[in-house]
């Protein structure tokens, strides 16, 4: 079940997560091996449990825990309440300078945290990088190997403390004194492009080698593996950083490629190998968003299907909002859109990490109707380089009434976008709260139209707003769960709006009774605005509605400084004392 190993240098010691493979010249004394193999308690599945808390005294004597479950032949720690922590006995390291400490351990599913802490006497150690996805569905849930190289001396118990739910297996404490290769790094590449050049690199480290000598670098399997390094220098390897093996792959064809990188030298008795992995999807690039939607039939909103195909999103999209944490601190909800519409991107796992008002591209995912609603579950990270932060394009909020949000045929067409409900007053009052539905009045029209629950809950917690307000919001399409129940009732499937803020002005609109023009537009920099009549101050909004700045401006040529304001779509509103005259619209590229 090993899959890669990763290595945090503290100090004198290091602590090495998701293994890949290490050899030694001879046995090392072993203090410890425990397969939990006792723990006969089982669950539905290889990464499951059921039934109560065991005493892991009674099964294992020496150890103590709480809040240890039996699972298959490994144990459980923690409950989505509780934390847990097994230990094991006092083991006796006192003519022994260095111990090498192994297990195998996963968190349960992607709502649990990829951290844990292990202390050996008085040092601990923060485990990071478990995996925490398929738990669900792989049979054999794949646990990652751990290593940690501790001081020794004395006698010292070994404990693992777990704040979230994680399964641990194979507990292997023995001595380290002999000669010792390891190599860590990202090993397995998933959902690679055909013809995409993928570039890794590990790092190979060795203790208690000849200094002077040599360790050979072998690279065998697919010739789309590809490195440039034959040899590495003992004395780089065992300096404090190691010493980088750098290699690349690409494929012409689907499926899935490995090749073998083997470390070999004279002090050890067998070759340290690792397996590099890619998996290479025939991936269908699709350059707009309309594009997407246009693949997916839905007219069923009654069910929530998605296909296995995946689709790369190549244009560029404008992040308009996206949902508080869920469960486990996972940002499941985002809300993309460019010029030809927009979807939501669902992803459980968090594998994108972006902030309302980023610009992001190159989005892998499979393509969902839920209940009517588009979206594209995410199925790949994106790179740094794949996120812009300072977007060039921000896309203006489309003015809807609140009869135009009842009406199913409109809102079609634009389904997922960001909308703004003008001059709307909630009926309630108090803060929003989760599995609450609020209702809004606008020009003598009542409706519900927002609610939350846990995954969509932006202003949960929030103010209810009084008096009349601008709402802007992504407009979602569902049937809304009446409870936390999955299985509960449902409101009949239709437009709602997940609001992310409100203001206290009417919508602005290039309109008003003095002609005014703008010149540069779009502005890098300042415009020009000219005005035909009496005017007394200019407003600055951005396209939520949001006052940027004022100043002071009179009939004529006025100069109004943008350049501080990142780019984007701003409207000019010219008053003449506490009367508006004109508005007009300027893009601060």
């Amino acid at each position: 079940m090993k899959k890669c190993y990763n290595f945090l240098m503290v100090l004198a010691t290091i602590v090495l997560c998701l293994g890949v493979n290490t050899a030694s010249a001879q046995q090392d004394t072993v203090f410890l091996s425990e397969d939990f193999s006792a723990i006969t308690g089982s669950g539905s599945q290889q990464c499951s449990t059921s039934g109560n808390a065991i005493g892991i005294d009674t099964v294992l004597p020496g150890w103590t825990g709480s809040s240890v479950y039996p699972s298959n032949g490994k144990v459980k720690l923690s409950t989505g309440s509780a934390s847990g922590f097994i230990q094991t006995p006092a083991i006796d390291f006192t003519n022994y300078e260095t111990i090498f400490i192994s297990f195998q351990a996963r968190a349960w599913n992607g709502n649990d945290a990829t951290t844990m802490t292990v202390t050996v006497g008085d040092s601990t150690y923060q485990i990071t990088g478990l995996p925490n996805t398929g738990a669900s569905s792989n049979v054999e849930c794949d646990l990652a190997t751990f290593v940690i190289i501790a001081n020794g001396g004395g006698e010292k118990s070994i404990r693992f403390d777990a704040t979230n739910r994680i399964f641990i297996d194979n507990v292997l404490v023995k001595s380290f004194t002999q000669p010792f290769v390891m190599v860590q790094g990202n090993t397995t590449f998933n959902n690679i492009s055909v013809n995409q050049e993928v570039s890794g690199e590990l790092t190979v480290l060795g203790y208690n080698l000849t200094e002077g000598d040599t360790t050979f670098v072998t690279l065998s399997g697919d010739s789309q593996f590809a490195t440039t390094v034959t040899t590495l220098s003992n004395d780089d390897l065992m300096g404090e950083d190691g010493a980088n093996v750098p290699f690349t792959f690409t494929a012409a064809e689907a499926g899935t490629y490995t090749a073998t990188l083997s470390f070999t030298n004279s002090d050890l008795t067998e070759a340290v190998t690792v397996t590099l992995t890619a998996n290479v999807i025939a991936m269908n690039e699709i350059a707009t968003i309309a594009g997407l939607r246009a693949l997916l039939d839905l007219s069923n909103v009654n069910v929530n299907t998605t296909d296995s195909v995946f689709y790369k999103y190549t244009g560029h999209a404008y992040v308009t909002q996206t949902s508080r944490a869920g469960s486990g601190n996972i940002i499941q909800n985002k809300w993309i859109q460019d010029e030809t519409g927009a979807i939501q991107l669902y992803d459980p796992n968090g594998l994108i990490s972006v902030s309302q008002g980023m610009e992001i591209t190159n989005v892998v995912g499979w393509l969902s109707n839920y209940y009517g609603y588009a979206e594209l579950t995410v199925k790949a990270g994106i790179s740094n380089a794949d996120i812009n932060a300072f977007p060039t394009t921000i896309p203006e909020p489309v003015t809807v009434t609140l009869e135009q949000l009842r009406d199913q045929t409109f809102m079609d067409g634009i389904q997922g976008q960001l909308i703004r409900m003008e001059n709307v007053t909630f009926d309630q009052t108090g803060t929003f709260t989760s599995y609450n539905f609020y209702t809004v009045t606008q020009n003598g029209v009542s409706d519900t139209v927002s609610y939350f629950n846990n995954n969509y809950n932006t202003l949960s917690g929030e103010e209810i707003p009084t008096g009349a307000k601008n709402m802007v919001g992504v407009n979602w399409f569902s049937s809304v769960k009446l409870t936390s129940d999955n299985n509960g009732p449902r409101l009949p499937s239709r437009y709602y709006i997940i609001p992310r803020e409100f203001e206290a002005i009417s919508g602005i609109s290039e309109n008003g009774t003095t002609p005014v023009s703008v010149y540069p537009n779009p502005t890098a920099d300042n415009v020009i605005l000219t005005i035909g009549g009496d005017a007394t101050t200019v407003s600055v909004y951005n396209v939520m509605g949001k006052l940027v700045s004022t100043q002071s401006v009179s009939y004529g040529a006025n100069t109004v400084n943008m350049s501080s304001m990142p780019a984007g779509v701003y409207f000019l509103r010219i008053t003449n004392g506490n009367e508006a005259v004109g508005t007009v619209k300027v893009v601060r590229q």
